[in-house]
């Protein structure tokens, strides 16, 4: 009994410390992403919005490939040393970085600069598995969601001081200022609790092993036809959705002009932090309940139209209530999927199949860097939010095409309404 006492100390010890160091990290990270625009333009002297364009998705796309290429190798590394281990060297190597950005002159450092920061990454995930090893089965739930709060908190609370920091402070204050951060959450963690077990590789089984569960492709995981639509569904929307957020700030100060850019950045992107948590905890109310196309169609008719908006308006207003319309409807859109995936997929797998699913939206992420940045150099930073708009709304019928022949894979019904019959 007492040692059961001392793991539900533990584990409630540990999502207070988790929460805490992912409010201060989000928080750091949101005070200086959605500026990166405006510092290229600013103080690296790319004024083309043509040019200017193509370094934003080269950022971005090395970012998101140097992330790609290491969460696995941290992943495997902290099943053999652990989880804390890893946030250490995420927060405080990534607190070294950042405040190195801010006194680069030339856009390539800061690309190189970004590659080794998503390099050191992977806190989020790192916390979340923290948590998920050391609490007990019946309140993971629970941790992570209160763990969720602190990923937008520290987004919204990012995007509006740093949005100031940068107004009247500089961004060399916003860097460092986001350093510091880093430096404080990896203290916190300094305090975490980890049961850490090494895991042990099992001897080879021969030819009664585990082969059944590979396909003949290489090693891919022998996962159900509705469990590979799902993550090319993932694919597809991490790629679409992605689309024009790195340039935001381009056409705010294309509305509000160069002195308030960054100001009014930073307040568009708190609103549309709110809208999406707003969205997260309708959309997860509301998929225990509804079939998924009542929710994504109506969710992505209401991107497509709000995102045309925001393309063709030039009333910052306009823009601002749009743009957290559009995150309030369909800000909780990938949750739905996550969801049929976990319904669709037994529980024993549930681990590769999620990981398989981070790994297939941030592909599609990487891939929509390259995309945008060809169409915002020929057509400028308006025709990438209009093409946004166009992608979102094909997005609709594949939609529709997917789920509906999933729903009747014979595995995934009857998982699926075996699952909703427990709600």
């Amino acid at each position: 009994m007492e040692q059961l006492a001392d793991t539900d100390c533990h584990w409630k010890w540990n999502l207070f410390l988790m929460w805490s160091s992912q409010l201060l990290i989000l928080g750091g990270f949101a005070a200086v992403m959605p500026f990166i625009p405006l510092f290229m333009k600013n103080e690296l002297g790319l004024t083309d919005e043509h040019i200017l364009g193509v370094w934003v998705s080269t950022f971005n796309f090395f970012g998101s490939c140097a992330y790609a290429i290491f969460c696995p190798i941290w992943g495997a590394l902290s099943d053999r040393f652990g989880v804390k281990p890893m946030l250490l060297r995420g927060t405080f190597g990534t607190a070294l970085i950042f405040p190195l950005m801010g006194y680069v002159h030339h856009a390539w450092l800061l690309v190189l600069l970004r590659f080794i920061s998503a390099a050191c990454a992977g806190t989020t995930a790192a916390s979340q598995t923290l948590l998920v090893k050391n609490t007990p089965e019946n309140k993971q739930g629970f941790a992570l969601g209160v763990l969720s709060t602190a990923i937008w908190g520290g987004t919204m609370l990012g995007n509006v001081v740093g949005g100031l920091v940068v107004h009247y402070y500089g961004y060399k204050f916003a860097f460092t200022a986001c350093g510091i951060m880093y430096f404080l959450a990896g203290f916190i963690v300094l305090l975490a609790h980890e049961d850490f077990k090494p895991v042990v590789r099992a001897a080879s089984q021969g030819h009664g092993g585990n082969r059944r569960h590979f396909t003949g492709f290489r090693g891919l995981p022998q996962f159900t036809t509705a469990v590979w639509m799902l993550l090319g569904t993932m694919f597809f929307t991490g790629f679409v959705r992605y689309f024009e957020i790195p340039y935001l700030a381009m056409l705010v100060e294309k509305i509000v002009g160069e002195n308030e850019a960054a100001y009014w950045t930073g307040i568009i992107c708190g609103a549309v932090a709110v809208g999406a948590l707003l969205s997260g905890m309708l959309t997860g109310y509301l998929s225990d309940r509804i079939k998924p196309l009542y929710i994504l169609v109506p969710s992505m008719g209401i991107s497509v139209a709000t995102m045309l908006i925001q393309a063709a308006t030039s009333n910052l207003w306009v823009f601002g209530i749009s743009r957290t319309i559009m995150y309030l409807a369909a800000g909780g859109t990938v949750s739905v999927i996550q969801k049929l995936l976990s319904a669709a997929t037994p529980k024993r797998k549930r681990g590769k199949v999620f990981g398989f699913c981070t790994t297939a939206n941030g592909v599609g992420i990487m891939l929509s860097t390259v995309a945008a940045g060809g169409v915002i150099y020929v057509t400028g930073v308006r025709g990438v939010f209009n093409t946004a708009a166009f992608l979102l709304l094909l997005l609709i019928p594949c939609h529709i095409a997917v789920f509906r022949r999933i729903m009747r894979q014979r595995y995934f019904a009857a998982h699926y309404k075996a699952v909703m019959a427990r709600k």
